[in-house]
């Protein structure tokens, strides 16, 4: 096939600073696209489900020597199923797009990728889907034509069309998304790279899953800001190319005041109070810091054991060295939705301080920055607000050391570091008022009188906010 290769002009409008500035996450090199086309298409037998959503039962499996059928209906209800690429290398769909090959299959159907004709050669990506008697699929595919064409973020793919296409083997009317080709790794297959010399998976360094969850974390917030939800995000649904990360899977997107259609998302993943109450900005939260889990640390079990929880800090070496970045998780994924945080951005701020966190650890230089949220310390004291960890604890913030069968349970005893002393009960209080003064919101109705308040005595202060006859 002859192509005009787009090379790295689809990347020039992002914002190409994956790690914030404060760490440098290898580039994945943009591949040559007709790499990528599978030479055999085939969906494995264990991946094969009824599409169906309210049954999913598996299907196309083999009996004995007989391999598992490829086409056929659901024994548990009936409905038709298909792992047969509708498409074959040279087609040409709507008249425009001419089809390379299969690139993979995905929760909807197989994924195809193909030259565009009309504009300029450029590579793209047809999504079709698994059979075209899935209503649900279809209504699916629909919503994505409807409001994702509308959407341009550096940090998602770009939805360019939607077409429709006669199958000449069976007479459907077939609907197929257009896509831009986004190439690169997904960060499933980053993660899978890693290896120890025994062979074992070796997870990505925290400032590495930190910079990913940062930029997913500005896609979410920009869909979230157009009345979004993206309900699915995982491993499987980002990509890192070159210097950037993209999530490429719409599939599952929905508006927010969305009570009717289907609820895509993935066990493991997904938040336990959507399929009572639906997802939310909250569970789409949840998604992210469970990413961040499964990319850091050996997470077995998060189908089933902890489908909906952490396991210990104390057995989980990340968590014990990192503990900011273990609270980070534990609020998002905290079982009350009202308790995580409120939005992709302040999630996005609070994982930056963690990430500011971890790389001053590992340098030994500090990485401050401006807050948001607090103006700077009122006086500066020669105490100690924490003693200094010991034993195993988070070098970020000291807990109680678990005691050993038979021991009684301790805090470590640590000596006065040079120049400070240990904050006694006795100076709580100046230790207090010596920490950073909270900035005052301009959206709160008692923003003039909150700025105007000169009294630093603790007693005063509270009289003085319980006077105000609004709440602030």
């Amino acid at each position: 096939m002859s192509v005009r290769s787009s090379g790295s002009t689809s990347g020039s409008s992002g914002r190409g600073r994956l790690g914030a500035g404060l760490v440098q996450v290898p580039d994945v090199p943009r591949p040559d696209p007709r790499a990528m086309v599978l030479e055999k298409a085939e969906v494995p037998e264990r991946k094969r489900f009824c599409s169906r959503s309210d049954c999913g039962a598996p299907v196309g499996r083999a009996r004995g020597d007989r391999p598992g059928r490829t086409e056929g209906f659901c024994t548990k209800c009936g409905h038709p199923y298909s792992f047969v690429p509708k498409l074959r290398a040279g087609d040409v769909v709507h008249g425009q797009y001419e089809v390379a090959g299969c690139l993979a299959h995905g929760g909807l159907g197989w994924i195809y990728l193909a030259v565009d004709r009309a504009v300029s050669d450029r590579w793209v990506v047809l999504k079709g889907l698994l059979d075209t008697g899935d209503q649900d699929a279809m209504a699916a595919a629909i919503s994505e034509r409807r409001f994702l064409a509308e959407i341009e973020h550096a940090n998602i793919v770009r939805i360019y069309n939607f077409v429709e296409h006669l199958d000449q083997r069976t007479g459907s009317l077939d609907g197929y998304i257009v896509m831009e080709y986004v190439g690169g790794k997904s960060l499933k297959e980053i993660a899978n790279a890693r290896r120890t010399e025994a062979g074992r998976r070796d997870p990505l360094p925290v400032e590495q899953a930190c910079a990913y969850g940062i930029e997913a974390l500005e896609a979410l917030g920009h869909l979230h800001s157009r009345n979004l939800l993206y309900c699915d995000f995982k491993v499987d649904n980002a990509i890192q190319t070159e210097d950037q990360l993209k999530l490429i899977d719409m599939g599952a997107v929905r508006r927010m005041d969305d009570d009717e259609s289907a609820v895509y998302g993935t066990v493991g993943y997904q938040a336990p109070e959507v399929a009572e109450v639906g997802p939310s900005v909250a569970s789409d939260l949840y998604t992210v810091a469970r990413t961040l889990a499964v990319l850091t640390f050996d997470f077995q079990g998060y189908t089933n054991v902890y489908a909906d929880s952490l396991p210990d800090p104390d057995h989980i070496e990340v968590f014990r060295r990192y503990e900011s970045f273990y609270r980070l998780l534990v609020r998002a994924t905290d079982p009350d939705p009202a308790r995580r945080f409120a939005s992709a951005q302040e999630m996005t701020e609070q994982l930056t301080g963690v990430l500011r966190e971890v790389v001053s650890l590992q340098t030994g230089r500090a990485r401050p920055a401006l807050s948001t949220l607090f103006g700077p310390e009122v006086r500066v004291t020669d105490t100690v607000l924490f003693p200094e960890p010991a034993g195993e604890v988070s070098r970020l913030g000291a807990r109680p050391v678990p005691a050993r069968r038979g021991a009684a349970r301790r805090t470590p005893a640590v000596p006065a570091p040079a120049g400070g002393r240990i904050v006694k009960e006795a100076d709580a209080p100046a230790a207090a008022l010596a920490l950073p003064v909270p900035r005052v919101d301009p959206a709160d109705p008692n923003a003039g009188f909150l700025a105007g308040l000169s009294t630093t005595g603790p007693a005063e202060l509270l009289g003085a906010l319980a006077a105000v006859p609004a709440p602030s």
